[in-house]
């Protein structure tokens, strides 16, 4: 199996704050995939076999139109902080995906970095 899953982060959110809008994204997005409310055995398949076979991650920035594009078209969890954007939703956690199969919208967006200097 060779899947990875990508954690697509507005780029309007600070700095500072994707660490943490990340990691609990993720977490909640683990309990989503993997909890009893998952009703759809082929997502539940998917997100185990990546957990333990890949576990292949990677944090891209996208802009709106990326953002909605990616909420719109594929399987994932929508994460947000309230202390950032007025606690709209600023990070999506995609179910992962075959890396024969990843559409451009993540296959050609940029990986995340800071945008100010350290």
């Amino acid at each position: 199996m060779n899947s990875k899953m990508y954690i697509a982060v507005l780029d309007e959110v600070g700095d500072f704050m994707v660490p943490t809008l990340v990691a609990h994204s993720v977490l909640n997005a683990h309990v989503a995939f993997t909890g009893p409310a998952q009703r759809n055995m082929d997502n539940y398949r998917t997100y185990t076999d990546w957990l333990a076979l890949s576990f292949k991650k990677v944090v891209i920035r996208v802009n709106r139109k990326e953002f909605e594009k990616i909420r719109t078209t594929l399987t994932c969890w929508e994460g947000h902080e309230n202390t950032t954007l007025s606690g709209e939703i600023s990070c999506l956690v995609v179910l992962p995906v075959q890396s024969d199969n990843v559409p451009n919208v993540l296959k050609y967006a940029k990986m995340w970095k800071p945008k100010e200097a350290v």
